[in-house]
């Protein structure tokens, strides 16, 4: 059986056409060549091609929070991309009590790295110097600068900025050894760990950041000399800062923190709360190091075995402050 096509009907009719011979087959000829080509041409018609092409959506970019600590206390949730590497010193500041001379400065020196695109790394070795004089509160005096235990600490980043998601979530968890008392610098084991949520946002793209962390920490401790005695604690925190980017290498905010302490896990037996407010700066020096300093006096808070008196300064102090350089490579 012979397959007939609308392609071979139209050449029979152009082949008669060329053999007329004569000038009044001329229109004959340039209808043949018209309906070889209606078949090619309907198709190209018909053909997506022809159709004008739609419009391609253009994404607008991100609006990013900058990977370092511009907060103060308070962290963000970014934790670098995989194989980043950075070396950290943390000078952490508490100073003041109701009576007396009293200062405690702890350095963290910190070592982090980058796994993944949402895992990240991190260990650091901890000092603290405490300087105590006629303190009702802490009543050894002390001017010693100890060895103070050990971290690690695992950051995972759950939430990832999208076009839709503005906000970024990290989460993670540092267990922690130390070796001295953190209030009065006695010689002491302790072992715990803290577990934190840190969220953040450009609420202004490239001008206005903000940061929220919640924290929860507990942990056993036991000073030496005290006949094998273990007490047991926890602890809350949420702070939140707004940081503006006067330039993009420097940057002013605030910083509100909010401490709760408790004489044993999971909340129970409070001992005090106290709340801290004040202002923060950040330096980015070089593209690979930073600085960050934070000043906060505390403007409010209450101790149990002093309620009758403004503020918590039998459990916290009447300022904290931090200076936190960051090298990365």
């Amino acid at each position: 059986m012979t397959r007939v096509t609308t392609g071979s009907a139209n050449s029979k009719l152009l082949y008669r056409t060329l053999h007329a011979g004569t000038v009044r087959s001329a229109p004959l000829i340039l209808c043949g060549l018209l309906a070889l080509a209606s078949p090619s041409l309907a198709a190209d018609l018909k053909s997506p091609k022809a159709k004008k092409a739609a419009p391609v959506p253009v994404e607008e970019p991100l609006a990013e929070v900058p990977g370092d600590d511009i907060f103060g206390f308070t962290s963000p949730s970014d934790i670098g991309k995989p194989g980043d590497s950075a070396l950290a010193l943390e000078n952490d500041g508490r100073f003041g009590k109701r009576d007396g001379t009293y200062g405690v400065l702890t350095q963290k020196l910190e070592y982090s790295l980058t796994l993944t695109d949402s895992l990240a790394v991190a260990v650091s070795v901890f000092g603290a110097y405490h300087n105590l004089k006629n303190v009702t509160v802490q009543p050894d005096n002390r001017n010693s600068y100890q060895f103070d235990g050990l971290s690690t600490e695992v950051a995972y980043r759950v939430l990832e900025r999208s076009a839709k998601n503005p906000f970024g979530v990290t989460v993670s968890l540092e267990p922690r050894w130390g070796m001295r008392d953190a209030l009065s610098g006695a010689s002491a084991q302790s072992f715990g760990a803290e577990g934190k949520i840190f969220v953040d946002a450009a609420l202004v793209p490239d001008k206005l950041f903000w940061a929220l962390n919640l924290n929860y920490s507990q942990g056993a401790q036991e000073v030496i000399g005290s006949a094998g005695q273990m007490s047991r604690s926890s602890s809350g925190n949420i702070s939140s800062a707004l940081t503006y980017a006067i330039s993009p290498s420097f940057m002013i905010g605030a910083e509100a923190k909010y401490q709760n302490c408790f004489g044993d896990y999971f909340f129970k037996g409070e001992q005090g709360h106290a709340f801290f407010l004040g202002p923060t700066i950040f330096w980015k020096i070089t593209e690979t190091a930073s600085l960050n300093a934070v000043f906060l006096p505390q403007v409010s808070g209450k101790a149990q075995a002093s309620s009758q008196l403004s503020r918590d300064l039998d459990n916290y102090e009447r300022s904290i402050v931090r200076l936190k350089f960051v090298t990365s490579f």
